[in-house]
């Protein structure tokens, strides 16, 4: 008993305290480790249920930096239980603090993507993934610029930072004047993703350039042509031309003259045009209110029966096989009528010398 009792005695009470403070703040860190992914899911199943959204909350892009924010959390309670050094413990918090509006700020760019519910409900064309990661591009950036201006604001170095503008502003315009080009290009790429002339996906043609819209970024537009070529053209090229947008065709316009011989008689060509008329009022990839079918010219070699129309199709490859249809029965119909179909020719007249001479 007396060495039990020399033993507690000998036992400072700052120690226990120590001791004490020591064993709680180790367990309020095992706690926020224990039970960081718990409170993750509970944040993220809340965000979904008012996006009424399904997906999993580990395949979210917060999950990570929230589990990472419950562990500094932790690490910031039990170094505040501790007992600590005044000087130490003010840069632990001038610390602790960057590192925490760091992951909030990671967590609010999270938010921002292009199936973000914001988007959908601040923008009257939410399903243009176009503009929609345009928004996404400048509004993440316009979040880590104020990042930026907090930290410099916490490190003290703000009140410092007119000079630093004034010289930013200087080499802004010097950077203007020589990358004019540059500039108009990215003016002219706000436009192209606000005007929406075309989307990712669109057959458009630009000068002498066709192909499928691949990617448009801020300088310039990727089309893949006919070859499987990439073509980058700058936006401020595609601005100041003109744009056609294949895929905003609802039809496409056929055109075709049918060149008969010269020895067909008035009487085919008038049955023959009757015949090709009915035939395409009956063909289904045909509208018929633009059919007309017409003799339109008699040339030195031929009759040329000229016929133009409207067809359904507006996609390119649909579209060459509606045409080979229409082809095959305007070929059709001149075989059966054994009519002949003309091609250039010369008549060339020899005479014999002794014709000549009398």
């Amino acid at each position: 008993m007396e060495s039990i009792k020399q033993m507690l005695s000998s036992i400072n009470l700052n120690d226990l305290l120590k001791i004490f403070d020591l064993q709680i703040s180790i367990a309020v860190l095992l706690f926020f480790i224990i039970f960081r992914t718990v409170f993750s899911k509970i944040i993220i199943k809340t965000y979904y249920k008012i996006i009424k959204s399904k997906r999993s909350p580990k395949d979210s892009s917060m999950y990570r930096p929230l589990n990472i924010m419950f562990i500094l959390i932790g690490i910031y309670c039990m170094i505040k239980i501790l007992p600590t050094n005044a000087q130490v413990l003010y840069i632990m918090n001038k610390i602790y603090k960057l590192v925490i509006i760091y992951y909030v700020f990671k967590i609010v760019t999270s938010f921002i993507n292009s199936d973000s519910i914001f988007l959908k409900r601040f923008f009257r064309d939410p399903t243009n993934k176009t503009v929609n990661m345009f928004l996404c591009t400048i509004t993440r950036f316009v979040i880590w610029m104020i990042y930026i201006f907090i930290v410099l604001a916490e490190t003290g170095y703000a009140e410092d930072l007119s000079g630093l503008f004034a010289a930013l502003g200087f080499a802004s315009a010097a950077v203007a004047l020589a990358a004019q080009e540059l500039v108009k290009s990215l003016i002219s790429g706000v436009v192209i993703l606000t005007d929406k002339p075309f989307v990712i996906g669109d057959w458009i043609e630009v000068d002498q350039y066709q192909g499928t819209v691949i990617d448009i970024t801020f300088r310039s537009t990727r089309i893949k042509s006919f070859n499987n070529s990439v073509v980058t053209i700058p936006n401020s090229v595609i601005t100041s031309s003109y744009v056609i947008n294949w895929n905003r065709l609802t039809s496409r316009r056929f055109e075709c003259i049918l060149n008969l011989s010269l020895e067909t008689s008035s009487e085919k060509i008038k049955k023959i045009v009757k015949e090709i008329k009915v035939v395409l009022e009956n063909d289904p990839k045909v509208i018929k209110e633009t059919i007309q079918v017409s003799l339109i010219n008699i040339t030195a070699y031929s009759n040329d029966i000229k016929v133009v129309l409207f067809l359904k199709e507006s996609e390119y490859v649909p579209f060459l096989k509606a045409k080979q249809d229409v082809l095959c029965s305007l070929l059709f119909l001149v075989e059966k009528e054994n009519i002949d179909l003309a091609y250039p020719t010369q008549t060339l007249y020899v005479k014999r010398k002794e014709e000549i001479e009398q």
